[in-house]
């Protein structure tokens, strides 16, 4: 017998009114009534449902609407740009991210873990220099740690490092598991939301790996700032100086100018080479040359336009599902709620909310992640 789940009274209408796909609405409007009217769907009913009204599986399962965000906060984006309304797949994402950080905080608490060791340790009038340093100590990461690190690996260093600080990642491309909504880069590269306990942070996966790694050393930088990243009110002082952290963690000061004054030739090919050096984007190295006064600000004007032009969104290749889902949720929040469910404290459809997937497919997604 099929698993069937229960839809709360008014739920239905609700997320009709939502559904970017309101032909999908019309079409399948007689079994949306019957399930407002208490007839019990099944899972896999759910989640077709859920893809051709473009809204999050999630949804079908909350107790009560969603309140409208009527003043959208703006999104830090490629090359910094604003953008004052959020769109639908975003605010999904935003809204699921919350839903997880919430079950992080109850479980957490009861569990009495304790806080982050980062958060809320910096304080945005301090030194950029020490309050980096600060970091690096808390993260355990060397300040030549690039030479370490293979290129292809060091957002996967830097994830490990914020999941032992407490901090969890989490990554996608796209709205849940649903492809037909991407997220797109234009609009953000990253966000944070801040907790104590739980502070969580998205990661675009449509970046290249190595404008992950800054994005994510950016957020760190705003939990240990005691903030969330939603950057309400526009770029702001607190976006330079996180800015300014990240940077100096990836790309040192005292580093990169040692190896700037000793290269010659054409200033592409040493941006290349620091890039490739520093295990950082041309951007960021760009940047960092503009800071350190190796470069006018024209020449750097120039170069990130160039850099814009040639940025292109990513997709995935697709690959095994399991292995997309291991990097897309965090493995710390994975374990948590593994031990939680099979003791009993989470429900199952709580679980399928939070992750996504259901049945069978939550059982061995936590088989392939939890070991």
């Amino acid at each position: 017998m099929k698993a069937v789940v229960n839809i709360q009274k008014g739920i239905v209408p609700w997320i009709c009114g939502i559904s970017a796909n309101q032909v999908a609405v019309r079409t399948n409007a007689a079994t949306l009534q019957k399930w407002d009217n208490g007839e019990k769907p099944t899972l896999t009913q759910v989640s077709k449902m859920s893809q051709e009204l473009n809204v999050p599986f999630g949804y079908f399962f909350l107790s009560t609407p969603c309140e409208n965000q009527e003043n959208s906060p703006v999104f830090r984006t490629v090359g910094s740009k604003e953008k004052e309304n959020m769109s639908q797949n975003l605010k999904d994402t935003v809204n699921n991210m919350e839903l997880i950080q919430e079950w992080l905080k109850d479980e957490m608490s009861e569990e009495d873990l304790g806080t982050s060791p980062i958060a809320g340790i910096l304080n945005e009038q301090d030194n950029v220099l020490s309050a980096s340093q600060k970091l690096r100590t808390l993260l355990h990461i060397e300040t030549d740690w690039y030479r370490k690190t293979d290129k292809n690996k060091v957002y996967l260093f830097l994830r490990e490092k914020a999941g032992e600080a407490q901090v969890f990642v989490f990554e996608n491309g796209i709205v849940g598991n649903n492809t037909k909504r991407s997220l797109s880069l234009d609009e953000f590269r990253a966000f944070a939301l801040y907790d104590d306990i739980a502070p969580v942070i998205f990661i675009n996966s449509l970046d290249s790996i190595q404008a992950k790694a800054f994005s994510l050393l950016h957020e760190i930088a705003h939990i240990a700032l005691g903030q969330a990243d939603l950057m309400e009110g526009g770029y702001s002082h607190e976006e330079s100086f996180c800015n300014s952290v990240a940077t100096e963690i990836m790309v040192p000061e005292k580093q990169f100018t040692e190896f700037w004054t000793k290269k010659r030739g054409l200033l592409t090919d040493k941006l290349t080479q620091a890039a490739s050096f520093f295990k950082c984007s041309i951007s960021v190295a760009t940047l960092r040359a503009y800071k350190l006064g190796f470069i006018s600000k024209a020449t750097c004007d120039k170069q990130f336009n160039i850099i814009s032009q040639n940025i292109k969104k990513r997709s995935g290749s697709g690959g095994n599902f399991y292995n997309s889902m291991s990097s897309r949720m965090d493995h710390n929040f994975l374990s948590l709620l593994f031990t939680s469910v099979h003791e009993g404290k989470t429900r199952y459809t709580d679980a399928y909310r939070m992750t996504g997937c259901w049945g069978k497919t939550f059982e061995r997604m936590m088989a392939e992640v939890v070991r």
